[in-house]
């Protein structure tokens, strides 16, 4: 749910994903398959995105709860 939710925002906001995963510095198919949850979230990934992206992690554990 959270990866979905990351992939949301990104599109919602016009980011790359090939952009994030060069400043998480994670290869773009590994990050491509958190997205799509062929491949788990760590939360040092997670922590990683949110700090690159400045929001909290509430930003995607909230999204879709209104």
């Amino acid at each position: 749910m959270v990866a979905e939710n990351i992939g949301e925002y990104l599109k919602e906001n016009g980011i790359k994903q090939t952009w994030l995963s060069e400043q998480i510095g994670v290869p773009n198919t590994t990050f491509n398959g958190i997205l799509n949850g062929r491949t788990e979230l760590k939360a040092d990934m997670f922590i990683r995105i949110c700090k690159v992206l400045n929001v909290s992690p509430e930003t995607f554990a909230e999204r879709g709860k209104e």
